[in-house]
């Protein structure tokens, strides 16, 4: 009874630990902003007081709704579909060295290009909407879930392979339970980069070629120096970001049982 009161004591400091830091630190800036803003130091025309973001959010709030809809399906859709193809081809790249060789080229070429660049054509071709939108945000998440899957699907121990193939086992069943354990780590990793890329990327390309979203919404408000509003729809945006972030944090201490077991075999 006393060790399990001392394990769920242990587990709730912990809990406090991850909470209270930045807890502190957004405390820390929030009193900053009101402080700076309410002594002049940082003029009104530049950052509003806090008080006039949380009005704006809590009274015009149905401009913020409607376009970060539109960002959140934007980015959530790339998000999916770039972290898809990623997974897809690195397995087929493991799979086929030839195929490897043909396409990893193509990728890097791919990584550099500057999203900025690419939108405007992409809506020339496409047009304005959620489609090359989308299109630009799978480009930009596709790379790191590439990368860091032929990393990790090749960091499964080969002890493990030797025991399936001595086993007869086939090439995916060898992926199912060997190799996916064991990349899963570094599958998590590139996804929680890709939650950050997928809605900067998707709020850059709205300030290119959209006509609604967060982005849309940042540009037009500072074009009419409705800073309230374009800083709401700033924080909106890093909430979608820091939700999408912590699902995915949540999926890995879901599947943490195959997250351990990828680790040792790494």
């Amino acid at each position: 009874m006393s060790l399990s009161m001392a394990d769920g004591g242990a587990m709730a400091w912990r809990g406090v630990e991850r909470v209270v830091p930045p807890a502190l630190g957004l405390a820390a800036l929030l009193l900053a902003w009101g402080v700076l803003t309410e002594t002049g130091v940082i003029a009104a025309y530049l950052l509003p007081k806090p008080a006039a973001v949380l009005t704006e959010i809590l009274t015009n709030n149905e401009p913020l709704w409607r376009h970060g809809k539109l960002t959140a399906t934007e980015a959530l859709l790339g998000f999916a579909i770039g972290n898809s193809v990623g997974v897809v081809v690195a397995v087929l790249m493991g799979w086929f060295p030839a195929f490897k060789r043909c396409v990893m080229p193509l990728a890097l070429v791919t990584r550099g290009m500057p999203m900025v660049a690419i939108t405007p054509i992409l809506v020339l071709m496409l047009d304005r909407g959620l489609v090359p939108i989308v299109t630009v945000v799978s480009i930009a998440v596709y790379f790191p879930t590439l990368i860091t899957m032929v990393r990790g699907l090749e960091s499964a121990d080969v002890e493990y392979h030797e025991l399936l193939h001595s086993l007869s086992a086939d090439r995916l069943q060898r992926l199912l339970i060997v190799e996916l354990p064991a990349a899963l780590p570094y599958l998590f990793t590139s996804l929680k980069i890709g939650a950050s890329i997928a809605f900067i990327v998707a709020i850059t390309g709205e300030w290119v070629g959209a006509s609604a979203g967060l982005g849309y919404l940042i540009v037009i408000s500072g074009e009419y120096f409705k800073l309230a509003m374009m800083w709401s729809a700033i924080i909106v945006a890093s909430g979608l970001t820091l939700a999408t972030l912590g699902c995915v944090m949540l999926a890995e201490r879901l599947l943490g049982r195959w997250t351990a077991r990828g680790e040792g075999m790494a």
